[in-house]
């Protein structure tokens, strides 16, 4: 299966809408888009993935070469989780979201990002890049062109 815009909105359609901004809980990931490419923001907990047994991370936004384009050639995605305190708990979501979609035959043709909001970071960062699970995350994210980042309260680094 490909991750597109098209794919999302057929067959989530309650779950997939055109926006660059994902905001719960006073925390908020915006993804800089000065270029006005398509975005897509598709809810994955609850809605894409309902299963509460599955870790999943909150959103998934999918950038489009182009306005027009749903070709799956050429997007980037970045998965996205609103977290509280638990920053490692994030990190396992969405290593954990990505497995998801890899084991159920989605194909990664663009860059593959991993971003988190929390309320606060808690953990000195020398101890969260040593983090087995961290590093994990980062290696997967690697393979798949991408990376990882966190911040508190508020992210707006990435721009496309």
């Amino acid at each position: 299966m490909k991750f597109t815009c098209q794919h999302f909105q057929e067959n989530y359609r309650e779950c997939t809408k055109c926006s660059d901004v994902a905001e719960e809980n006073k925390r908020k990931y915006i993804l800089q888009n000065p270029s006005r490419k398509k975005v897509c923001k598709v809810r994955i907990d609850g809605c894409v993935i309902t299963s509460q047994s599955q870790r999943k991370c909150d959103y998934l936004m999918i950038v489009c070469e182009d306005e027009a384009s749903n070709q799956a050639e050429s997007v980037d995605l970045y998965f996205v989780e609103l977290k509280g305190r638990d920053l490692m708990s994030a990190v396992e979501q969405l290593t954990e979201t990505i497995k998801y979609f890899q084991a159920n035959n989605y194909r990664f043709f663009g860059k593959v990002f991993a971003r988190v909001v929390v309320s606060h970071v808690s953990r000195p960062t020398a101890s969260i890049d040593t983090d087995p699970r961290v590093k994990s995350l980062r290696n997967l994210l690697k393979k798949l062109g991408g990376n990882f980042d966190y911040r508190a309260v508020r992210f707006e680094k990435d721009c496309i």
